[in-house]
């Protein structure tokens, strides 16, 4: 516990200037980028991620069989199916360091063709894209090795201009030369034919099966709109809901309270996923249910040591009590932070794709929850039950 309250009451006005600053500049950020980055889940579409590639293999196969090839960390695994049963062949790059030696030993397996196209690539760097495993047939089915090519961004905006609305973004390293890849639905398009006009596209400006698809998702107009309503009414649901359960357990300036600290919360986070140009999907919408549920806690937490303190300290006024309140429950507060911050702070750094955009949000959401709680809500408190004019503001007098 601290030795000296913390004057929340007093820097009040403070706290909710600098909330005020950084909204502001929020909605200014909407107004200059033109809304928020939108993943595939609320803007209808096709959302690629692809990896420029070089192929370092072409595999044919001439027999009557079922002959799979899939790709499997560093090993490259061939299965020919027939009437007497399964057949399995894996080659691992400790054994085949390279496409040639790659290439080798597929030649060598009965009815499978390999034409080397660039021997010197590692097999350590094979590539699982999008349609492995893949049916061999008489058709060549290419294998691409990861490469450390100077592809940019604008290269690849430059090859894909031609498709109308799309947006580019670098995945991971540059030398990863990953790309995610968005396009909005044009008139009677569909998940085919604008797949295919992306590989056409992409064909000419890298050269024919240079761009390995590692992921592909298409959300229809309709679904994406139903999604967004839904996301809406959850939040707004989740918010109503909390308003009736602590005014039933408070009383109401602590429900107002509570819930414009949470409204703060959701627009705070919303704000810094603006400036920040971060992916607005379903998992920023589980981010802020959660952050929602995270800052209550620590709300209620202070409202109940604020309560109590107004029953067992009624000769010192509101404003002390609510600044005794947040300091008793500060330690608290701090480890909670502290150690959920632990717990979320690798997954931002280390992880990818939409777990990392999970951490990221929720460590925004815990410092604004954190500090609302703290600051804000307490405020607000004050501030309502001042004009409710239910509690004494100030210390009574000495008779």
């Amino acid at each position: 516990m601290l030795k000296k309250d913390i004057p929340v009451i007093k820097l009040r006005w403070y706290a909710w200037a600098l909330a005020g600053v950084l909204l502001l500049a929020g909605v200014i950020s909407l107004f200059v980028f033109g809304g928020f980055n939108l993943g595939v889940d609320f803007e209808s579409g096709l959302s690629q991620r692809i990896q420029v590639a070089p192929v370092g293999l072409e595999v044919t196969y001439s027999g009557t069989k079922d002959a799979v090839l899939s790709v499997s960390g560093n090993a490259l695994t061939l299965e020919i199916r027939g009437e007497e049963g399964v057949s399995t062949t894996s080659f691992h790059a400790a054994s085949y360091a390279t496409a040639a030696d790659l290439g080798a030993a597929l030649d060598a397996v009965d009815k499978i063709n390999a034409t080397v196209i660039d021997g010197s690539l590692k097999t350590a760097d094979l590539l699982s894209g999008y349609g492995f495993p893949a049916t061999l047939s008489s058709t060549p089915t290419k294998l691409n090795f990861r490469s450390s090519g100077t592809t940019s961004i604008e290269n690849v905006r430059s090859a894909l201009s031609s498709l109308g609305n799309v947006k580019v973004q670098t995945v991971g390293a540059d030398s990863n030369q990953m790309f995610q890849v968005r396009f909005g639905i044009k008139d009677n398009g569909t998940q085919a034919s604008m797949e295919a006009e992306v590989k056409q596209a992409l064909a000419t400006a890298f050269g024919e099966g240079n761009v390995v698809v590692l992921q592909s998702d298409y959300i229809g107009p309709k679904f994406s709109a139903t999604l967004l309503s839904s996301s809406i009414m959850a939040i707004l649901a989740a918010m109503a809901l909390i308003l009736v359960y602590v005014w039933i357990r408070f009383r109401f300036a602590y429900a107002v309270s509570s819930l414009i600290a949470l409204v703060h919360d959701v627009f705070m986070m919303l704000t810094f996923i603006s400036l920040m140009r971060l992916e607005f999907s379903s998992t920023t919408i589980a981010a802020l249910l959660t952050i929602i549920g995270y800052s209550l806690n620590n709300t209620i937490v202070i409202f109940d040591r604020v309560r109590e303190n107004v029953t067992l300290h009624k000769q010192i006024g509101l404003a002390a009590q609510i600044d005794k309140s947040v300091s008793q429950s500060m330690s608290r507060t701090v480890m909670s932070a502290v150690t959920t911050l632990m717990a979320i702070l690798p997954l931002a750094i280390f992880a990818s794709g939409d777990i990392r955009l999970f951490a990221i949000n929720m460590l925004l959401g815990i410092v604004f929850g954190t500090y609302s709680s703290n600051l804000l809500a307490p405020a607000m408190l004050y501030w309502i039950s001042k004009a409710q004019k239910k509690v004494d503001i100030e210390p009574k007098s000495a008779v």
